[in-house]
């Protein structure tokens, strides 16, 4: 026997005995999983995607050892390729169950590990700019947000299994709602992670500032523009790769809201662009600027990251490496004030770059 019998049931044809035998011709879409069935050239597509990403992700932690990041990004990508796998299997029997919970499951659960990557590599951000300008020690950042995420993807994963178990529609819609509860979990975590790194970073560039005006007062050289521009614009990616992640899973949120038999959990345009969409340009932004190209092999360290051509001092007494780190904490401010014996000449001002 294959899923529930239906034979007699209206909407079912005569010769149609159990579910899994049902096609759209046969049977009415009602009893199917969903309203629709899945595009395969589409969701071919991003399986694909997602699989060489996959493979490049595997390829790039020989050269630059980042091996908890590609980790939780391999982990991510095999749920997001598992999912699809799930969604071309119901293309070709969408009244089968267990295709369905297979996508719903491991699409559900696999942004969790990006948010993950993403943690790690705020913490080594953190060094790279200096611990004093966070609120939180970056262990703390990795402790308390890895944590959630934990949380998260146990609830979203109870939730699946409780919705996989389920024989009825009310046991089943239970399941969805504890999914929806990881998923909310997930979202305020996302968000509280993004208001503190907004602080973060709000204080490197009021640090950065006065490191200028101080650099240019005392004559001192500012570090290349192409390093200080490529690791800004790392971050500044990545930090779009969460965004979208976010985005994400506050559409999943929407969507599971009013279960499986909500409006918007049976439209395939909105999910294709809104989940796999969001996630894929994510994972390419987290394949194509991958930290170990910024931090090299320091990311094994977890050591601020610093190339010795790259020093440069903020005045006398400051224990600066170069990077804006500090290992002793914030500089003292005192430190940081020229004396008026210490501002350049008339005849050095053009040599100093602003």
């Amino acid at each position: 026997m294959s899923g529930p019998e239906v034979a007699g049931l209206p909407g079912i044809a005569a010769n149609i005995t159990y579910l899994s035998d049902c096609t759209p011709k046969l049977c009415d879409m009602k009893y199917a999983t969903m309203e629709y069935v899945p595009n395969v050239y589409a969701n071919e597509l991003y399986l694909a995607l997602f699989a060489i990403f996959l493979v490049v992700q595997l390829i790039m932690v020989f050269p630059y050892h980042t091996w908890s990041y590609t980790f939780m990004m391999f982990l991510g990508s095999i749920l997001e390729c598992v999912g699809y796998w799930g969604r071309l299997a119901m293309h070709f029997n969408i009244f089968m169950e267990t295709p369905f919970l297979i996508n719903i499951i491991a699409l559900t659960i696999a942004p969790v590990f990006y948010t993950a990557a993403i943690y790690l590599t705020l913490a080594r951000i953190i060094r790279h700019y200096g611990v004093y300008n966070s609120l939180i020690s970056p262990r703390t950042y990795t402790v308390i947000f890895l944590t959630a995420d934990v949380v998260s993807l146990i609830l979203q994963s109870l939730g699946g299994g409780m919705a996989n178990a389920a024989s009825t529609k009310e046991e089943s819609l239970r399941g969805v709602h504890v999914m929806l509860g990881g998923l909310a979990f997930q979202v305020f975590s996302m968000t509280i992670f993004m208001l503190i790194c907004a602080i973060f970073f709000l204080n490197v560039r009021k640090d950065q500032i006065r490191q200028k005006a101080t650099n240019w007062a005392t004559g001192k050289i500012d570090p290349p523009a192409q390093h200080i521009k490529g690791y800004s614009s790392f971050v500044i990616i990545f930090a779009f790769a969460f965004f979208l992640i976010l985005v994400r899973s506050c559409f999943r949120v929407a969507e599971l809201s009013h279960g499986f038999d909500g409006k918007l959990a049976n439209q395939e345009i909105p999910f294709m662009i809104l989940e796999g969409g969001m996630l894929l340009l994510a994972t390419f932004i987290m394949t194509a600027w991958h930290p170990g190209r910024f931090m090299k092999r320091e990311w094994k360290k977890s050591k601020p990251v610093v190339e010795p051509e790259r020093k440069f001092s903020i005045g006398s007494g400051s224990t600066n490496n170069g990077s804006g780190y500090y290992p002793n904490g914030r500089p003292n401010s005192s430190a940081m004030q020229p004396t008026p014996s210490q501002w350049p000449s008339h005849g050095n001002m053009q040599q100093v770059p602003l």
